[in-house]
């Protein structure tokens, strides 16, 4: 038998004081000595090490806790077998934030945006650009867009961040059989092994299959902006390689009533359908959503995916289902395919509101951010392409630069060698009216002026705009006669080329590489290029670098920027747009 200890009290009255004691204690102890669960590392790094110092980043809005309700799977040294199912979306997703008032957008360094809760963004990305191309839209351009929803390839987080599965209401015949989606299903392969999913994006196949599999993403969400937040006025759709002049972009949209059906975009052509280029950017009222909602339904999306099958571009393909819900197109301006390297600065678009850039790379957000930031923080609420290219492009003009390439297409000049490229010169030549195909010359005869339609009607001949690389070996000995000596010698050096640009009056820049000449009579940045290594003498095996050289035309430049009219207004501009289109103002 075990001997009680003496100290230890005999009586229960005494066992339970003296056991409260030691409970006050351990309190006291734990509360005052160690470390609790709930102190933040400074505060335990400086009681307990005070010559260290921790400075955690600040954090404006709280984090809300999410709690892991499933639990790990059991361990096993065994490779799971491969399930092309959708990725389940983490248990510590974050939620996407919800609308931030236009009051707390100023209090983060953005301009305050009237209303902006009326309107969802929806960004379009693919899985192996994500990293690439996201973060610099979330710093910059979506920093200060209180409502969107951002869509990929396949259901992921990054960060803070949830993306949205674009093709997840794809039929499952579609995605786990139809060849358009063999890239998707080797993404969802590399996804489940935690693999870098841009590493897909380094070859050409993996290319043309992500292009494939773009065209599936358009109608999904479509219908799931307008599912997730029906009440929304207007659903905006950017993709991540492009940016949105939000303020032009709001004054623009308020010519336009959203009860109303209305689809905006930047209006091309493929055959008989007009639809929105979606690189550009593209609205739809809620008016409009509401309509297609009305035939959205199993029958016809089982109808549009066998046709989205077998056609070239979501885009296209959207128009096309708008259109059967009773929904057209309309054209607006200032929505534009280019970045700042390739855009055309002219005349024509001085005073006209920049609406959206496509194509442009994470130092053109940058760009962009930073001039549109600095401008609307101080009396300016709006811009157009003037501001951009007296801040952006004109400090960057010389008269000439090295290791450069701005982009001129407009002639080319190679001597008679005939290497002249698509974009180059048109030569005009003579063909019979009646020898060509009746729906080209439908075509060709909408877009002729008046006294080149009486030539063809007198002497049945018909001047056609031809590259030189299709004209016969006749015909360039007889072009090339045409040319004045300044064009012919204008491949010959720098000297030459610019000697060319003087002579043509048009002309406002020029470009020089090893005997070749370009010309283009708008404006445009261009970019850097990397010198050529090239064999010099291929006897003596001598190498040498093959350096290009851009000009630019100042005085015409400044003559550009003196004839240019003095502009309006954003919203008298955009008023008196709405007027010649004959739009009625939104209540």
């Amino acid at each position: 038998m075990l001997r009680q200890s003496s100290w230890w009290p005999r009586g229960g009255v005494g066992r339970i004081i003296l056991t409260s004691l030691i409970v006050v204690l351990l309190m006291v102890v734990s509360r005052h000595y160690l470390p609790s669960v709930h102190d933040s590392a400074e505060e335990v790094v400086s009681h307990y090490a005070p010559d260290i110092h921790l400075q955690r980043p600040p954090h404006d809005e709280p984090q809300e806790a999410y709690e892991d309700t499933n639990g790990d799977p059991p361990a096993t040294d065994e490779e799971p077998p491969l399930i092309y199912d959708d990725p389940a979306p983490s248990a510590y997703a974050a939620k996407e934030p919800p609308p931030i008032e236009s009051s707390r957008l100023a209090l983060r360094g953005c301009p305050v945006i009237p209303k902006s809760a009326d309107f969802l963004v929806s960004m379009k990305t693919g899985a192996t650009e994500l990293f690439a191309k996201l973060p610099e839209q979330l710093l910059t351009t979506l920093r200060c867009v209180p409502n969107y929803m951002i869509f990929s390839d396949i259901e992921q987080e990054m960060g803070d961040y949830h993306i949205y599965s674009s093709l997840e209401d794809v039929s499952d015949s579609y995605k786990y059989s139809h060849r358009d989606f063999s890239f998707y299903r080797r993404l969802l392969d590399l996804y489940a092994k935690g693999q870098d999913l841009s590493l897909l994006q380094i070859t050409k196949q993996a290319e043309g299959s992500a292009w494939d599999l773009d065209k599936w993403k358009f109608l999904p969400i479509t219908h799931k902006v307008y599912k997730e937040q029906p009440h929304v006025k207007w659903y905006i759709f950017l993709e991540a390689d492009s940016y949105m002049a939000w303020p032009n972009v709001l004054e623009m949209l308020a010519l336009y009533d959203p009860e109303e059906p209305w689809y905006l975009g930047a209006t091309h052509f493929y055959g008989d359908v007009a639809f929105a280029h979606g690189g550009m950017g593209y609205m739809i009222s809620n008016g409009a959503m509401r309509m297609l909602d009305k035939i959205y339904d199993h029958k016809h999306v089982a109808e549009w995916e066998r046709r989205v099958s077998e056609s070239c571009c979501g885009d296209v393909m959207l128009a096309d289902v708008l259109q059967e819900a009773g929904i057209n197109i309309t054209g607006i301006p200032g929505l534009y395919g280019e970045s700042l390297t390739w855009f055309e600065w002219e005349e024509g678009k001085w005073c006209e509101p920049a609406l959206s850039w496509h194509h442009v790379r994470a130092h053109d957000v940058e760009a962009l951010w930073q001039f549109e930031t600095k401008l609307l923080s101080g009396s300016s609420s709006h811009y157009v392409y003037r501001d951009l290219f007296l801040k952006l492009i004109e400090p960057h003009l010389a008269a000439t630069r090295n290791d450069w390439d701005n982009l001129s297409r407009d002639r080319i000049y190679t001597g008679h060698t005939g290497r002249h490229g698509d974009e180059g010169r048109r030569y005009m030549q003579p063909v019979q009216w009646a020898d060509l195909e009746k729906e080209e010359r439908d075509d060709i005869w909408k877009d002729l002026e008046d006294d080149r339609k009486e030539a063809i009607e007198t002497d049945g001949i018909y001047q056609k705009e031809t590259r030189w690389d299709e004209l016969s070996e006749d015909e360039q000995v007889s072009a090339w006669e045409d040319l004045t000596d300044v064009e012919r010698e204008a491949h010959e050096s720098l000297r030459h080329c610019r000697a060319a640009c003087e002579d043509w009056s048009e002309c406002m820049q020029y470009w020089s590489m090893g005997g070749r000449c370009h010309l283009h009579r708008t404006i445009r940045l261009g970019h850097y290029l990397e010198p050529r290594r090239v064999t010099a003498d291929e006897e003596l095996g001598g190498v040498s670098l093959n350096r290009s050289v851009a000009g630019w035309m100042q005085d015409r430049v400044r003559d550009m920027k003196d004839r240019a009219e003095v502009c309006k207004s954003v919203p008298e501009w955009i008023k008196q747009h709405a007027e010649d289109e004959g739009i009625g103002q939104a209540s």
